[in-house]
């Protein structure tokens, strides 16, 4: 590749002769690096002359993976922090407040991402709402679009009678989309399904997860996401629970957005005096980098 052309790709099999003027890297398949100058040898093998760091060497061609190649990209790190509230005095006196910021470090191979959200409302000095959700998740990626994951996810509630619920578990996904304009994944798993009651019996068992995450640029006004995570028992396949995130971002300009968001959860065998389903709206400000 030059300046005035781009790359020319050439079969292995067919180089007769190369030389290099200045040191140049060869990797190896068995993944060591060689550094030197380089030319053909009349048996056709490749010869690296030495450097500071090791003496000659000569090697067949077909134990060369690359050489000279590109730089790996470094990891690249996006997410986004929200903020909302609201506050209404007179006939009603009332305060909500949430906050909630999700992010992820891509490398070659790997993804790790981390989200937390938070909310809190009080009507007439009495705390109505507060709860607390966090989550991490490690990608590895066998191939460029299959991966395997180890995932955690913790929820503290009070008004679900939850002083911890823990769900932790491997599984493996599928990258449909990666993209500026849209993203799109599904996985499969198994996790340790644990839920420590400020009231009603601690409890645990074994659940499958099923998951998918989607995100679409509408157009440069308006941005769809949704996260859907299902956790059916697997002694029990009608006792299961699910958690929705779904969202409409419109972008204002320098990083920040206005946000609509919607938590849906639904728990299909909750404690007594629980409700199966809580769904919380928010309206708020957002920041990405």
């Amino acid at each position: 590749k030059t300046e005035y052309v781009g790359p020319i790709e050439i079969q292995a099999d067919k180089i007769k002769s190369i030389m290099t003027d200045h040191p140049a890297e060869v990797h190896l398949v068995g993944g060591e690096v060689l550094k030197g100058k380089i030319k053909t040898t009349e048996d056709g093998k490749l010869a690296v002359e030495s450097s500071p760091e090791r003496a000659a060497s000569t090697v067949e061609w077909n134990k060369v993976a690359t050489i000279n190649p590109p730089p790996k990209p470094p990891a690249k790190l996006t997410g986004n922090i929200s903020l909302g509230g609201a506050y209404q005095t007179g006939n009603t006196d009332r305060k909500s407040f949430s906050a909630a910021a999700d992010a992820s470090i891509k490398g070659e191979r790997d993804r790790f991402g981390v989200r937390f959200i938070f909310n809190y409302a009080e009507e007439k000095e009495e705390v109505t709402t507060r709860n607390l959700y966090g989550a991490l998740k490690y990608d590895y990626f066998f191939t460029k679009k299959f991966y395997g994951y180890l995932g955690l996810e913790m929820l503290k509630d009070r008004f679900k009678d939850l002083n911890l619920r823990t769900i932790v578990g491997p599984g493996v996904g599928y990258q449909v989309w990666d993209d500026p304009i849209k993203f799109l994944f599904f996985e499969a798993g198994i996790a340790y399904y644990s839920e420590d009651r400020r009231i009603a019996e601690d409890d645990s068992w074994v659940a499958a997860r099923l998951a998918g995450s989607f995100r679409y640029t509408l157009s440069k006004y308006l941005t769809f996401s949704d996260r859907l995570e299902i956790y059916p028992s697997l002694a029990n396949a009608n006792d299961f629970t699910l958690r929705n995130e779904a969202a409409i971002l419109s972008p204002l300009g320098a990083g920040w957005s206005l946000k609509l968001s919607n938590i849906l959860e639904y728990d299909n065998d909750p404690p007594r005096n629980i409700s199966k389903t809580d769904s919380t709206w928010i309206l708020g400000l957002q920041y990405s980098f």
